[in-house]
């Protein structure tokens, strides 16, 4: 059986197409957890959108936003919800304009009530130094946009679906996995170093391309995911620190259809929280 992969490098951009693209790199999984990678391309979130609607299960598809915002936001909010998707019910259904009202009202009462921190992360953020709280202004375009799209999905299509740790809503050879990653937390959790990982790192620093280059070398061997044609794309992630990103997303997507146990999983006392807040998913180290 074929598992279609899809890796995302999400922008939450206000003018795409004068700035920076989302980033989406699709493959096919086969039977012996070989990931054959087939175009890794930008794109714009409307056709993300339209991709995943279209992409036949089963399928894994690892995107690098927030799927929800931290509980103390929720309850600041009065919403009466268990799980994540009834907060995108909530988030979709009032525009970004009102997000933002909404995230800052609430950063606005935790200033005046001396709270630390303004941003709080989520419950699963704080098992990752270099994660931001979904509410920080970096974050917050993202998170929004993330946030949006999902909840257009599921209202769609709710069966189609398995977004964890939320149960399944179908057998999961008949849904699409939608997976929480963050390529640097996937990097770090596989064995590469926090010297290479952590921004600038691959990103802007003088040894941007060295650190690059060290990824694409190690990807593979680390993650135990074998990619028989990444030399196909390796310029491209040469060039373009969202190209990779989406492909290490892919790769996250990869490990986690040949085998999600190896991923750090929220335990007992976490599980509510990550229901509702989402939960970023990497392996245990």
């Amino acid at each position: 059986m074929t598992t279609t992969i899809i890796g995302v490098d999400f922008s939450g951009a206000q003018d795409e197409h004068k700035s920076a693209k989302t980033w989406v790199a699709q493959g096919r999984l086969n039977a012996a957890g070989e990931l054959t990678l087939d175009s890794v391309q930008p794109m714009l979130r409307a056709d993300l959108h339209n991709l995943l609607t279209q992409v036949e299960p089963p399928a894994v598809a690892a995107m690098d936003f927030p799927f929800g915002v931290p509980r103390s936001l929720i309850e600041h909010l009065d919403l009466d919800a268990k799980a994540m998707t009834e907060v995108w019910n909530h988030f979709g259904n009032r525009g970004v304009e009102l997000f933002n009202a909404d995230r800052d009202a609430f950063i606005a009462v935790r200033r005046e009530n001396k709270k630390n921190p303004l941003e709080p992360k989520r419950t699963g953020d704080t098992l990752y130094p270099q994660s931001l709280s979904p509410l920080n202004r970096r974050m917050l375009p993202m998170t929004y946009h993330g946030i949006d799209m999902l909840h257009r999905l599921h209202q769609a299509a709710p069966q189609r679906w398995h977004v964890p740790p939320l149960n399944p809503n179908a057998a999961l050879e008949h849904t699409i996995t939608l997976l929480e990653v963050m390529p640097g937390a996937f990097l770090n959790a596989i064995g590469f170093a926090a010297t290479i990982t952590k921004k600038p790192g691959y990103k802007n620093s003088d040894q941007a391309l060295y650190n690059r280059d060290k990824i694409l070398a190690g990807l593979s061997p680390k993650s135990g995911v074998p990619l028989p044609n990444l030399a196909m794309i390796r310029n491209g992630c040469r060039a373009n620190d969202d190209c990779l990103d989406a492909v290490v997303a892919a790769v996250a997507a990869a490990a986690w259809a040949n085998n999600p146990d190896q991923f750090r999983r929220p335990n007992n006392n976490e599980l509510p929280d990550a229901q509702l807040e989402g939960w970023i998913y990497a392996p245990i180290p």
